[in-house]
């Protein structure tokens, strides 16, 4: 506990460097429900099954904590979309006809180059109605998604329903899913969530998202910019890509202390909007990584115990992308973990570097949880 005590100091002396001085987004919503949640989650992969074929290092698999990684093999990433989507949209009881806004968040490569997802999404799902858009900005897109789709719905009484959805599928010689990035390995997924400004069992209560611009560098590496890695030899590594950033001049003489500083504003705002303080939060999710970094990141700058966290969770089927945080709410409802009455605080990041943070309320339990029934008025 010394150590969250530190930590916390330490982002209080830097707090002066806050959302307000970087480029960020902040919305407070207004009446935006969420009617419907679905995933599609590959058979996970025991992480010792990568360690006795030298695809991750022991000593390293053994520090993550993390169990076991979903592997869709060769289910492209837009079909593990729909399928999560038919699931969410199905347990809203929401006809895919009537949505008006259609939302794509991807990660990792979606399919041919040239050709766009949402379409396949929409095609098969049923939604030619609504208009459809990919979001494209890393591990913390369905925080954007989220956001767009509010200021969508609040715009017109006539936007009665939005549909959000990722999928992802690393299986890929560009990467290597199981040691690209330190504490982090990657998990295939699809996600899918329904808004709605008529009828749901939870309400999201703020959204917001700040970006840290000179950290850009951080995971780009010496490559050029042109032409595009795509059509490059080579793969993926953040790691390499982040020892060189702290190594070379674009590295921000500020440090960690930059970005514990414009969470911890982040975190401060949203709460405000929301009408809470951090004693009201029942559960946290934060990007599936390694035990060390969801303490390390989430739980000790929040002032709050792994308990709390979704890492349990999150070990078993590895970093998913664009999903971690709406799956982990999902595995919460479905267990009985979370019931009316309860906050959700989701809290991400991605290259760029942006952070995103959201609070969730839910006001009765979905009538697909194994939870009791519960209403909070």
């Amino acid at each position: 506990m010394d150590g969250d005590r530190h930590l916390r100091r330490v982002s209080q002396q830097f707090v002066t460097i806050s959302a307000r001085e970087t480029p960020g987004s902040f919305m407070k919503v207004s009446d935006v429900l969420i009617s419907g949640l679905g995933s599609c989650l590959p058979d996970r992969v025991p992480i010792g099954w990568a360690v006795e074929r030298d695809l991750i290092d022991r000593t390293a698999a053994e520090q993550y904590g993390i169990t076991s990684v979903t592997v869709a093999g060769e289910v492209p990433a837009p079909e593990l979309a729909v399928r999560a989507c038919r699931e969410a949209l199905e347990r809203a009881g929401q006809s895919a006809a009537s949505l008006s806004l259609l939302l794509y968040v991807s990660v990792w490569y979606q399919g041919p180059h040239g050709w766009c997802p949402q379409y396949y999404v929409q095609r098969h799902t049923g939604a030619g109605q609504a208009t459809a858009a990919e979001v494209r900005q890393g591990c913390m897109g369905m925080f954007s998604a989220l956001e767009l789709a509010a200021g969508h719905l609040m715009a017109s009484p006539e936007h009665e329903a939005a549909l959000l959805t990722s999928g992802d599928n690393f299986t890929s010689d560009l990467l290597e899913r199981w040691r690209f990035s330190p504490h982090f390995v990657m998990g295939d997924a699809g996600s899918a969530v329904v808004l709605s400004r008529r009828a749901g069992f939870a309400r999201l209560k703020s959204v917001n998202a700040v970006t840290l611009p000179e950290y850009e560098a951080m995971h780009r590496g010496p490559e050029p910019l042109f032409p595009p890695g795509a059509g490059r030899p080579g793969r993926l590594d953040f790691g390499d890509s982040k020892d060189r950033w702290l190594d070379g001049p674009d590295r921000d003489p500020a440090g960690p202390l930059k970005l514990v500083a414009a969470q911890d504003e982040l975190v401060s705002r949203t709460l405000d909007e929301a009408g809470i303080t951090m004693d009201d939060i029942s559960r946290v999710a934060y990007a599936n990584g390694s035990r060390e970094r969801v303490e390390g990141r989430a739980m000790i700058p929040l002032g709050l115990p792994m308990s709390l966290s979704t890492w349990e969770q999150g070990r078993t089927v590895g970093h998913i992308g664009a999903s971690d945080q709406m799956v982990a709410l999902e595995q919460l409802l479905l267990s009985g973990e979370l019931r009316g009455g309860d906050h959700f605080l989701m809290l991400g990041v991605g290259p760029g570097l942006n952070i995103a943070c959201a609070v969730i309320e839910i006001t009765e339990t979905p009538h697909w949880s194994a939870a009791p029934s519960a209403v909070v008025s």
